[in-house]
């Protein structure tokens, strides 16, 4: 117990660590300083993969490198999809700036999981307890469609909101909801949660992703990402349903019922986004 207060405050420095997984050090793309932030990324991505390597070369820490290895894996995937910079002020920009930060942040995450060794399995991509999943997540997405309008309206800037409108953006929104739910849930939990059990044990690790997934929250009235004035209420709500979420991953073996369940809160958020765009 008490080696595990140190090791948890240090892995919630690290996740904090990285802009975009904390969102607190975000704030300088924000405003127009990426450069900054490229520079800094690839320094800290250099520092992930040194300490992973370190700590796979000495035999007493081997067990450990795979902490160190996840947040190098994330940290080069955040890097990789923060250089590709696709203007998204318009739909199509979204769209197509989702698909490939989707894109690379999975394809980075599975490759280099593959390449320390480990299987797809270890990362939550498997059918899992299926039936249990689907039930949650269905349900999860299908109340947070319904319910959808309201909390756009009253939450997320939506304006003039009406059947007609919302179903001409379904196109996108639905995509877009399940690209950004699988990428989130991969880089935030799925490529984390079994890692920290090893050390920390299931309640902590999925205490612990909570807190940096919450945290990732608090750029959301800022600059170019602003997309609610209610910040702190966002981070306390990401942070309750960030413990749902990891709890299900966990309850399942499966990324898939968290997906589900992810991809319908978006829908709110994107309503009013797009509300903006018209």
């Amino acid at each position: 117990m008490k080696h595990r207060i140190p090791l948890f405050l240090l892995l919630l420095i690290c996740g904090i660590s990285l802009p975009s997984l904390s969102g607190l050090l975000i704030i300088p793309f924000s405003i127009g300083f990426s450069g900054i932030v490229i520079e800094y990324l690839a320094a800290l991505t250099a520092i992930f993969f040194v300490a992973s390597i370190s700590l796979h070369y000495r035999q007493s820490l081997k067990r450990n490198w795979q902490i160190p290895f996840a947040f190098f894996t994330a940290s080069l995937a955040l890097f990789l999809d923060f250089l590709i910079n696709i203007p998204s002020n318009t739909i199509n920009g979204l769209f197509l700036d989702m698909i490939v930060s989707a894109s690379i942040i999975v394809s980075v995450i599975t490759i280099l999981t593959r390449v320390s060794g480990n299987s797809l399995s270890s990362i939550f991509i498997k059918k899992g307890k299926l039936k249990i999943g689907l039930v949650v997540g269905i349900i999860g997405f299908l109340l947070f469609a319904f319910a959808s309008i309201p909390l756009s309206e009253s939450l997320f800037g939506g304006r003039n909101l009406n059947f007609d409108r919302i179903f001409s953006w379904i196109p996108w929104i639905i995509p877009i909801v399940f690209l950004n739910g699988f990428r989130e849930e991969l880089l935030y939990r799925g490529l984390f949660l079994k890692k920290y059990n090893a050390s920390l044990g299931a309640k902590t690790s999925n205490l612990l992703q909570a807190l940096i997934f919450s945290l990732s929250h608090s750029v959301a009235g800022v600059g170019l990402n602003a997309y609610t004035p209610f910040i702190w209420a966002l981070v306390a709500f990401t942070f309750v349903l960030g413990l749902a979420w990891g709890y299900l991953m966990q309850r399942t073996d499966s990324i898939i019922g968290s997906v589900l369940f992810h991809a319908g809160t978006d829908i709110p958020v994107f309503l009013g986004i797009f509300s903006t765009m018209f």
